[in-house]
C-alpha cells in the first residue's frame, strides 16, 4: 500500500477571524492561534459591524464568536451570518454552558462548536480549543477525509443495558471527522448528562445532547435526551437535522431507538445503523424499516453483549445485515458506508 502523502492544500493552515469585544481576549486568542501551525490569524473584530468588514476582507475558513458584544450580540450575528454567508463558527463565551439555552440556540442556528472560555489557560485547555477550531474549519470541506466530510451519510446507534461500556469502547474507533453519529441510549436524563460530559472529555469528536433543529456535521456525536420529547431526524437543505417528536402514548422508552431509527427510514440509503447490547426489543422495528429502505444495519454479537436482547430481537425480525463482535463494528460500518463493500 502506498504511503499517504499530504496534499499542499492539507498543509495550508486554516485562517481564523476572532470576534470578541474584550481586547485582552482578542490578544490572547490571537496569540494562541498564531502559535498553532494548523492555524493562522486572519483578523480580529470587537463588534458585529467590525466583523462584517473583516470577514468580507479576509474570507476566513472559520471564526470564533463571542456572545456578549456591543450592539448586535453574537447569537443574532450568527443568525444573520448563517443566512447570508454560511461558514464554520466556534461559539466561545463565558455564557456558553454545555447544554444551556444559548448553546442549544447557537447549534440550532448552525454553529459547529459551542465552548465556554477556559477559566485557566492550561496547555491542555489551549490544545483542546485549537483542536476544536481546526475540526470546525474542516467541516467546510478541508478535511483529509474529504469523502466523509462531503458525504450525506449518518450513523445511528441504539443501546440499553451495557451500552455505556460498549459506547465508550467503540466511539473512539470511528473517524474523528467522520459522519455525524446519533445515539439513543436508555438512561435517566441526569446520568445521560454526566455520560455526555465524560465522553466529550475523552473523545476527539464533539459530544453533546441532540438539540431540535440542529444541523448536523462531521465530527459530531449527539445523544438523544431522556425527557418528554423523542429524538428523530430529518434530511433537508443538504444536511441531516435533529427533529424533536412528541412522545407517543405507547412509547415505552424515551429516548426510543425505534423512533430514532424509524425517523431516518425515508432516507435509508444514507444511513448506517447499529444495535448494541440491551434488554427488550426496542430498535428492532425501526431497524427493519431502515433495512427495507436500503440502510446498512449491524448488530452486536451475542458473545460480546452484556445482555443479548435488542440485537437478538432485531435479528429475529430479519432487520440485521450482519452481526459482528463489538470492536469490529466501527470499521465494518465505515467499510459499508464509504468503500461500497458487499455484505458477507
Amino acid at each position: 500500500m502506498a504511503a499517504h502523502v499530504s496534499s499542499p492544500r492539507a498543509l495550508k493552515p486554516h485562517s481564523v477571524v476572532v470576534i470578541d469585544d474584550s481586547n485582552v481576549m482578542r490578544r490572547w486568542l490571537g496569540s494562541m492561534i498564531s502559535g498553532d501551525p494548523r492555524l493562522e490569524l486572519a483578523g480580529t473584530a470587537a463588534s458585529a459591524e467590525e466583523a462584517r468588514q473583516v470577514i468580507k476582507k479576509t474570507n476566513p475558513d472559520v471564526i470564533t464568536l463571542d456572545v456578549e458584544m456591543p450592539g448586535m450580540d453574537g447569537i443574532e450575528f450568527l443568525s444573520h451570518l448563517m443566512r447570508l454567508r454560511p461558514m464554520p463558527v466556534v461559539m466561545l463565551s463565558s455564557q456558553m454552558r454545555k447544554n444551556g439555552e444559548k448553546a442549544q440556540r447557537a447549534r440550532a442556528l448552525g454553529a459547529a462548536v459551542c465552548l465556554a472560555k477556559p477559566s485557566i489557560p492550561t496547555p491542555e485547555a489551549l490544545a483542546r480549543l485549537c483542536d476544536n477550531i481546526v475540526a470546525a474549519a474542516r467541516q467546510d470541506g478541508q478535511s483529509d477525509h474529504a469523502t466523509w466530510a462531503a458525504s450525506d451519510k449518518i450513523v445511528l446507534i441504539g443501546a440499553s443495558t451495557g451500552g455505556v461500556t460498549a459506547l465508550e469502547s467503540i466511539l473512539p474507533l470511528f473517524p474523528k471527522d467522520g459522519p455525524p453519529i446519533v445515539i439513543a441510549q436508555h438512561m435517566p436524563h441526569t446520568f445521560l448528562n454526566r455520560f455526555i460530559e465524560r465522553l466529550d472529555r475523552h473523545l476527539e469528536q464533539c459530544v453533546d445532547f441532540a438539540a431540535h433543529g440542529e444541523r448536523l456535521a462531521t465530527g459530531q456525536v449527539r445523544l438523544a435526551a431522556a425527557r418528554d420529547m423523542q429524538t428523530g431526524l430529518t434530511w433537508h437543505s443538504g444536511a441531516w437535522h435533529i427533529q424533536a417528536i412528541r412522545r407517543g402514548r405507547h412509547d415505552m422508552f424515551c429516548p426510543s431507538v425505534d423512533v430514532l431509527f424509524g425517523s431516518a427510514a425515508p432516507w435509508g440509503t444514507q444511513v448506517g445503523a447499529m444495535i448494541l447490547t440491551g434488554l427488550g426489543n426496542d430498535g428492532a422495528k425501526g431497524m427493519l424499516m431502515l433495512r427495507r429502505s436500503g440502510a446498512r444495519t449491524l448488530g452486536q454479537s451475542e458473545r460480546t453483549c452484556a445482555v443479548y436482547g435488542m440485537p437478538a430481537a432485531a435479528l429475529a425480525m430479519d432487520a440485521i445485515d450482519e452481526e459482528r463482535d463489538l470492536g469490529e463494528l466501527p470499521s465494518r460500518m465505515t467499510d459499508l458506508l464509504f468503500r461500497d463493500e458487499t455484505l458477507v
